[in-house]
């Protein structure tokens, strides 16, 4: 959320200085302003790439193998040494609009 900080308009909405303002990422590839019929799935639109993806550009998300691998030989290395982890307590929640993870999730390391 942020708090616009002089009056303006955008997209023919008035925003008044002082005004909170949030943004969703809710488009996508449904954008109206980029895509016709935009609602319908068609495999073949000439512009599909051009969807954004959290508001800057198409997603490569360049490391998301290597994340999947990591954890992978994470939990492979665990189970072999017969580690677990347990959750001790309730976890504390980022606050945020667009991020739904943990700040921090009290556990510990144990063998079975």
């Amino acid at each position: 959320r942020r708090t616009a900080t002089a009056d303006t308009e955008l997209e023919g909405q008035q925003i008044k200085a002082g005004d909170k303002l949030a943004l969703w990422y809710l488009s996508a590839d449904r954008d109206e302003s980029v895509f016709e019929n935009a609602d319908q799935i068609i495999v073949d639109r000439a512009n599909a790439r051009r969807h954004l993806a959290f508001g800057h550009g198409i997603h490569r998300c360049v490391g998301a193998r290597l994340a999947e691998l990591q954890v992978s030989v994470l939990l492979e290395e665990m189970a072999k040494r017969r580690m677990r982890v347990n959750v001790l307590g309730e976890p504390e929640r980022v606050a945020a609009c667009f991020v739904h993870g943990y700040r921090k999730l009290p556990v510990e390391i144990s063998r079975y």
